[in-house]
């Protein structure tokens, strides 16, 4: 939880919550210039928000936030497993009268109570609400983060624990996620063809977010020169599959999330390499 724009990396400080909670579905930024952040990495339900409302959330979200009084063992009904991605997944656990949420690949961070359903982290300016249903059972969470309001699911532990394995087997054999290294070529010959990306191919946030960067990425793809060669470095312990780009002036480290169940990018992060 701890970007601006990106998606967490190694590298980079945290995106969502953990993002101090790092490189996401934070979405968080490439600290080291020249870096372009093409992508709000953000989960393909997150809610689409006007410029207007985007801005509101996000001095909600970076305000002061103050601790209430909270019963230690009221926190126990929000205990459980949330998926935000198909790869993301949020633990909930408390620990005697401690709150945390971790995010897949993020280290553990703490949260405290601001109401009897929502909890705000201190390394970084992210808040979780919980959300209930008709029966009133716990079903889901919102990561309130960045400007955006991220849903995620209530799952069971074995759905989680299911996904982590498939990535731990994923990170071992080093195999990208299905359709990430087609989607990443096809960015990259957008900005050739036509100077920008290919936001068809994109969540709606995303596509947003790229074209906010617009100017930024053209410049740096009109730097690169022609395309050359696209190969998987690593899968990162996120699920962000890590390519490494050539071209014919230079070189890019390219960050991309698993893509949607409608096959759409979801978060992509340049980092140009020395």
């Amino acid at each position: 939880m701890s970007g601006r724009d990106m998606f967490p990396v190694d590298r980079v400080k945290p995106i969502a919550i953990s993002i101090a909670l790092a490189g996401a579905l934070s979405a968080s930024i490439l600290l080291a210039a020249p870096a372009v952040p093409t992508a709000q990495a953000q989960p393909s339900s997150a809610m689409n928000l006007t410029p207007a409302e985007h801005a509101r959330l996000l001095a909600q979200q970076t305000r002061p936030q103050k601790e209430v009084p909270f019963n230690p063992s009221a926190f126990d009904k929000y205990v459980g497993y949330y998926e935000l991605t198909t790869t993301s997944f949020f633990h909930v656990f408390r620990h005697g009268d401690r709150y945390f949420a971790q995010l897949t690949g993020q280290p553990a961070v703490e949260q405290y109570p601001k109401s009897p359903t929502e909890f705000f982290a201190t390394v970084v300016p992210a808040q979780i609400s919980f959300v209930s249903n008709c029966a009133g059972k716990v079903s889901g969470l919102v990561l309130h983060q960045n400007g955006n309001l991220m849903p995620a699911q209530r799952v069971p532990k074995s759905v989680a624990l299911a996904a982590e394995a498939a990535l731990r087997m994923r990170i071992r054999e080093n195999v990208a996620s299905p359709g990430s290294a087609a989607a990443t070529r096809s960015q990259i010959e957008s900005y050739e063809r036509t100077g920008h990306a290919l936001y068809s191919q994109m969540s709606p946030a995303l596509a947003a977010a790229a074209r906010q960067q617009a100017a930024q990425s053209a410049a740096l793809f009109k730097q690169l020169g022609a395309f050359e060669s696209l190969r998987l470095f690593k899968v990162m312990p996120n699920g962000a599959d890590d390519y490494l780009a050539s071209f014919a002036h230079g070189r890019l480290e390219i960050f991309i999330v698993p893509l949607s169940s409608d096959r759409k990018v979801t978060g992509i992060f340049y980092h140009l390499l020395p």
